[in-house]
């Protein structure tokens, strides 16, 4: 109305299209997103949801808050859905082990000011920077989005904390968060590595914690710790470890390629256990000591880059010169990867549908369930898994029995039917002492 003077009467099913498109596109890449309506490149999955011309209004005036009303938040033109998305997130059941890390959302554009980061050890380095709070599983649990100044806009600290600098302060806002937090562990790598951010977490929060250290945060530990060139004299596998009874955190020393330093409030070097590694001498596999807060770090933390990469797999690229149209399709497929972990979680299948497959029964549900499906099919099919048809099943809209050829009943399988619903494409028995077309629609 802004821009246009007219309204675009966009209902509900189109919104719903709309995003079922977007995920479609995640799976089946194209070099453009108009070659799915191309004569040469046409997709019917796509180009018979939505029309091009109506799918292109769409996606120039999608907004998430009035352009208007900027309260000096940078992110606010996204912020309802952010927040929207963070609560669903925060709500879902948690683990007991979770990983603190960043996550980069892609974007190359020119528009996003300061709000564009840069990381030279990430696949996608330029882009939007979120810390991530993920069990180890890959479920994402809470985010937070980094703003130079305007970070932690929602989020309130004492003195303590405010001391501790922005890694340290980014794990206490994500643990804030964690529902029981008693007997709970974080982990994280140096960038948010303090002794201090180690002890408070233990002390007021009664989280426990593990992470890899810089040096200097050691407050003088490195000075008790032997050096890099003494325990690279006594070979690979060589560790050293200090502790702090006061303050029950220890300090573990190890040499691997490199030397490394992990601090923890839970575990230190033993139980010693041990890991292969390649003798480029003797050519061959040996047996190399490793303590075991090393291999506590190594188990647990990589649940955020496991969400990294599953988000990676089928990423619903929106590409756009507003700025925060990025971030909606960062969301969609953070919300799509933790359903689908919470599917594997909770489902009794022996066989979970795969990733690929959720993604498209998503986008099944979003444009068949409580719709009227005029299917122009005169033999009944079998084109989803019942697993993805659950939604569409029990819907109780545009169920409608048709003929076929004769084939097996869905329901009572012995029995064959020439009646199928249009809509399931799925036979069903339709007899006077047999209505399987009736039981299969009840819940």
């Amino acid at each position: 109305m802004q821009i246009k003077g007219t309204p675009m009467n966009m209902t509900l099913d189109e919104a719903k299209d709309f995003i079922a498109i977007n995920i479609i596109m995640g799976v089946v890449r194209l070099p453009a997103y108009t070659d799915y309506w191309s004569k040469a490149l046409r997709y019917s999955k796509i180009a018979d949801i939505m029309t091009l011309k109506r799918f292109q209004l769409f996606r120039r005036y999608l907004h998430f808050a009035d352009a208007l009303g900027d309260d000096g938040d940078r992110y606010y033109k996204i912020r309802p859905l952010l927040e929207k998305i963070r609560q669903n997130c925060i709500n879902i059941e948690e683990e007991h082990r979770f990983s603190v890390d960043e996550m980069m959302v892609p974007y190359k554009g020119t528009r996003a000011g300061t709000r564009k980061q840069y990381i030279k050890n990430k696949p996608r380095k330029w882009g939007f920077k979120i810390f991530v709070r993920a069990g180890i599983s890959g479920m994402v649990y809470d985010f937070l989005l980094y703003g130079g100044e305007d970070t932690f806009r929602f989020h309130q600290f004492n003195a303590e904390e405010n001391s501790m600098g922005l890694g340290a302060k980014v794990v206490i806002a994500l643990s804030k968060t964690i529902k029981e937090p008693a007997c709970k562990v974080i982990y994280f790598d140096n960038f948010f590595t303090s002794i201090e951010l180690v002890y408070h977490l233990r002390n007021e929060y009664g989280i426990f914690s593990l992470g890899t250290v810089r040096p200097n945060r050691l407050r003088g530990g490195d000075k008790k710790l032997p050096s890099d060139n003494i325990l690279k004299k006594r070979g690979r596998g060589a560790f050293s470890q200090i502790t702090s009874n006061e303050r029950k955190v220890a300090v573990v020393k190890w040499f691997d390629n490199k030397c490394f330093t992990i601090a923890s409030s839970y575990a230190d070097a033993h139980p010693v256990d041990h890991v292969l590694r390649y003798n480029k001498d003797k050519k061959r596999k040996e047996p190399v000591p490793c303590p075991n807060i090393v291999r506590q770090y190594n188990a647990h933390m990589g649940g955020v880059d496991l969400a990294d990469m599953l988000i990676a797999l089928y990423r619903t690229e929106m590409r756009a010169h507003r700025w925060y149209i990025p971030l909606f399709s960062q969301m969609l497929d953070i919300c799509i990867n933790n359903a689908w972990l919470m599917y594997r979680r909770e489902t009794k299948c022996p066989k979970p549908i795969k990733l690929k497959e959720f993604r498209c029964a998503i986008a099944d549900s979003l444009t068949t369930v409580d719709r009227v499906v005029h299917s122009k099919n005169t033999e009944a099919k079998k084109f989803v898994t019942p697993e993805n048809q659950m939604d569409m099943r029990y819907d109780q809209m545009g169920h409608m029995p048709s003929f076929t050829s004769k084939g097996r009943c869905k329901l009572c399988v012995k029995d064959q039917t020439k009646f199928f619903c249009n809509k399931c494409q799925v036979r069903l028995c339709l007899v006077e002492d047999r209505n399987c077309f009736y039981y299969y629609h009840q819940k």
